[in-house]
């Protein structure tokens, strides 16, 4: 069996954790629950090293916390003319992803910020990327209306760092092994 290099292993790293965040983030979306935990500005080590709140920006528009882009969610949940509750589909159909910093460190723990032995440098290794992740795909938006349900095509760019609670608790039960710092989101 070849042995990969260590810039193959962050490749490949890096496409497991974007798969992984993708698949959570749509589904999460499609049923209709809430995504602002996965935003930087749920997390208490990035709020302790004053990590600037998360970008967001929908169609065009800023919004100033994950909760408000819950709150647009729930919206576009419901039905125009009945405000019911309908049903909102996403299906991704490709995503990319590039590491931009792959020793990104910020608001670390203090043992990866002075990790200077190679077996901590190597178990943090893969959990230490900064990347940007893009997704295409479409959405639609059903209900008890008549007809076919409307479908828009969307395009989703998150920057994702590090959660560094699922880096230093390796047993962490959390689903999110990174955050997202920037996002921006447009249907079209």
């Amino acid at each position: 069996m070849a042995t990969i290099s260590k810039d193959e292993a962050i490749i490949r790293s890096s496409g497991e954790a974007a798969r992984a965040f993708t698949d959570w983030y749509y589904t999460q979306l499609t049923d209709g629950k809430p995504v602002s935990s996965c935003y930087v500005n749920s997390n208490a080590k990035y709020l302790a090293a004053s990590h600037p709140p998360a970008d967001i920006c929908i169609n065009g528009q800023v919004i100033a916390t994950p909760e408000e882009w819950d709150a647009l969610l729930e919206q576009q949940r419901l039905i125009t003319f009945t405000q019911q509750k309908g049903k909102v589909k996403y299906e991704v159909e490709g995503f990319d992803v590039h590491v931009i910093n792959k020793d990104y460190r910020f608001a670390a723990p203090a043992e990866i910020v002075a990790a200077t032995d190679a077996k901590m440098m190597q178990r943090t290794e893969d959990a230490r990327l900064m990347m940007v992740v893009t997704v295409a795909g479409s959405v639609t938006f059903g209900g008890k209306e008549k007809g076919t349900p409307p479908k828009q095509h969307f395009s989703d760019v998150f920057v994702l760092v590090p959660n560094w609670d699922y880096v230093t608790r390796p047993k962490f039960k959390g689903h999110k092994r990174y955050l997202v710092a920037s996002h921006t989101y447009r249907a079209y």
